[in-house]
């Protein structure tokens, strides 16, 4: 099945029923596919090549178009909506897209850009009314076109096919039990594999999605979930452990409907799951491990008495994961390849990138462990800091840091230094009102740190850039 069949079987089962809630516009899955084949019908009047670039915020156009596209039978291409000029140009042209469709104030925006030569087009233009006709729904193997974030390397185009996105998708039905009667809140950008995910898994039960335009707005999220009683919700690690702030028995309160929350695979606080399994008394949390070359390929469900909190899970079904040494040996610490029907086969238009694929494994650049089937995420290879040739995992440190009162986030990473190659740094954020100092954090390493592990630059910073997912991009770091 492809996504399209999704929209369509809910169709056909539930036409009255409300598919998505945005801001104050709702519509069932009847008038959704109505404007799913207008739209259809207007973007194959445009006589483009096979991919069109897609570019906004969180709206209900966003999904029409999307799904407009699809329908079309050309190849949606995600782009963030905060994209620079020269990144945006380099997906543009690596991409072959031929059209871009946007918001308003995208629009206004790449107008700007000297560099985009293509037409660019506003959804109100694309959503125009045009009789009645409708258009015989087409098929393209591949579903969207998504780039990786980049955070270590440079962005990637990943085809993702409709085959992978079908798989993925009732994984996520059976293993975390969605059904046609959920209520989902989704405060997560759709140019992301995640947010894009929750659409696809909504539309295949049938269940009635709420998309939020703002998903920084925390006050917003609570409100919605207990405006609508909602079932699920989907949001990054970083969203949940700022949520914590605020008063425990009101979150039980708002969360009172809740029987899911789902987070994705940045590792999670401890202290962040263990709150939130005494908050949902009625639910559980659940996490994923995956990348946007392998989406959800572990699953995690942390039940009252699970001792493997710190565990992304174990493998989904039919996706099989080793971890490997710089030897290509399997091992117990190393790299974490991934083999199974949710791996894209190459890259897009990119020969170099292929080399991390390898007979049908991919080479993920994560770094972990198994223990008891249960997956470990360590680090990326990428993040290993050299110092005179001891390998440290940024991650020791920063679980190291994180126990020290008043801090409130930390990323450790490396910096060059002329003798030892590289050294250790820390961007530590405070807690609001903490009088933590420098000396107090480089006195606790060098009580629970071996010496060379010890910091040697501290920098108290206000934030740490990330990307929609919650990733810190290392590259920004200094």
């Amino acid at each position: 099945m492809n996504v399209i069949d999704f929209l369509k079987n809910s169709v056909n089962n539930y036409p009255e029923k409300i598919a998505l809630i945005f801001e104050s516009d709702s519509f069932t899955f009847e008038e959704l596919w109505k404007l799913v084949e207008i739209s259809s019908i207007s973007i194959s009047s445009l006589n483009t090549k096979n991919v069109i670039s897609l570019m906004s915020e969180n709206s209900a156009s966003f999904v029409i178009s999307y799904l407009g596209i699809i329908n079309s039978g050309k190849i949606p291409h995600l782009i963030p909506p905060e994209i620079s000029e020269t990144n945006l140009l380099a997906q543009i042209t690596s991409s072959d897209s031929s059209t871009i469709i946007c918001s308003k104030n995208i629009y206004h925006k790449i107008l700007k850009y000297n560099s985009i030569k293509i037409p660019i087009f506003q959804f109100d233009k694309i959503l125009k009314n045009i009789d009645n006709s409708t258009i015989d729904s087409k098929s393209n193997d591949m579903a969207y076109l998504i780039y990786t974030s980049g955070t270590t390397s440079i962005p990637k185009g990943v085809g993702i096919t409709h085959f992978m996105v079908d798989f993925t998708t009732n994984n996520i039905i059976k293993i975390l039990k969605y059904t046609n009667s959920d209520i989902d809140v989704l405060p997560l950008p759709l140019h992301h594999s995640f947010g894009l995910g929750c659409l696809h898994t909504s539309l295949c039960v049938g269940s009635t999605l709420i998309l939020l335009k703002n998903t920084n707005d925390l006050q917003n999220i609570l409100d919605t979930i207990k405006k609508f009683n909602a079932t699920t919700l989907a949001a990054i690690p970083s969203t949940l452990t700022k949520l914590l702030k605020f008063d425990k028995d009101d979150l039980q309160n708002y969360f009172s409907s809740i029987r899911l929350i789902i987070t994705n695979s940045t590792k999670i606080p401890i202290n962040t799951i263990q709150n939130f399994k005494t908050i949902i008394s009625n639910g559980n949390l659940a996490t994923y491990y995956g990348l946007t070359e392998a989406s959800r390929s572990t699953f995690m469900i942390f039940d009252k008495n699970s001792s493997y909190d710190e565990s992304v899970g174990r493998p989904a079904p039919n996706v099989k994961i080793k971890i490997v040494n710089n030897d290509n040996e399997k091992s117990r610490n190393g790299e974490i390849w991934i083999k199974g029907d949710n791996v894209i086969k190459s890259y897009w238009e990119n020969k170099l990138a292929d080399e991390n694929l390898d007979n049908g494994w991919l080479r993920t650049g994560d770094l972990g462990h198994i223990d008891d089937g249960y997956l470990y995420l360590l680090g990326r290879t990428d993040d290993v800091i050299n110092i005179g040739g001891e390998k440290v995992l940024p991650d020791e440190i920063e679980k190291i840091v994180k126990q020290i009162d008043g801090v409130d986030d930390v990323v450790a990473f490396g910096i060059d230094h002329e003798i030892f190659g590289q050294v250790i740094k820390l961007h530590v954020i405070k807690s609001s009102n903490s009088t933590l100092d420098k000396t107090t954090i480089l006195h606790y390493c060098i009580k629970h740190l071996e010496k060379y592990k010890i910091p040697s630059k501290i920098d108290f910073v206000t934030n740490i850039p990330q990307t929609d997912y919650g990733k810190v991009k290392r590259f920004m770091l200094k």
